[in-house]
């Protein structure tokens, strides 16, 4: 499974916020390295906001699948 994360090269233009159709992507606290933070529970891993990012701040993260 693959979700998506918000880097530290985020320029915190928003773009992502407007274009994810889950709503995953939120304003991170304040001592986060990043502006903006993917929740995981919701990204269904579409690449909407990789796509719209101008600075490529969005990127695939695969996660392992949990052990039953």
């Amino acid at each position: 499974m693959s979700v998506f994360a918000v880097t530290d090269a985020c320029a915190g233009c928003g773009n992502c916020i407007r274009t994810c159709p889950e709503r995953a992507i939120m304003p991170s606290p304040p001592d986060h390295t990043s502006p903006l933070v993917v929740l995981e529970d919701r990204c269904t891993g579409c690449a909407e906001c990789a796509e719209v990012c101008p600075v490529e701040a969005c990127v695939e993260v695969v996660k392992m699948a949990e052990a039953r």
